[in-house]
């Protein structure tokens, strides 16, 4: 199987997992209902709501931009753009499985570091942001290469 036809379903399902968690803290924001964590259990910082639902869309365009391009083979990868997401998507993943490990252990009383929910969806998109950079990196070598 070649990593190209790997990207695609990884990234669109980190994608959807996403948008369901910015689905489910806006239910809780209008309707609070019994079934999902209750709304402060997704606010993982001081920024307001409507600032936070906001950056979550624009993120979400911007992932749909780049799943569109990744389904037509439309990206004309260059170094730069891969290390970038290998840079970025690395200190992000690192640092919120640091916070989420911490919150359930150690810093369990410090507030942001309890936060898990929030936690873990930065871990979905630190992830959706390595799965892009592996992508960016086998299409400039290769065209997907191989995986055996």
């Amino acid at each position: 199987m070649m990593f190209s036809a790997l990207h695609l379903p990884l990234m669109a399902f980190l994608a959807v997992l996403f948008a369901l968690r910015v689905l489910a803290q806006l239910v809780q924001a209008v309707y609070e209902v019994p079934f999902l964590p209750p709304f402060a259990a997704w606010q993982g910082s001081g920024l307001p709501y409507p600032v936070l639902l906001g950056s979550q869309v624009v993120i979400l365009v911007l992932v749909g931009l780049a799943l569109g391009q990744v389904k037509r083979g439309t990206i004309s990868p260059r170094p730069w753009q891969y290390l970038g997401c290998f840079a970025l998507g690395g200190v992000y993943f690192t640092v919120m499985a640091f916070r989420l490990v911490a919150g359930l252990t150690f810093l369990a009383e410090n507030e942001w570091f309890a936060s898990g929910i929030p936690a873990l969806f930065h871990i979905i998109l630190a992830s959706l942001i390595l799965t892009f950079g592996h992508y960016l990196l086998t299409q400039g070598n290769g065209k997907g290469r191989k995986s055996g």
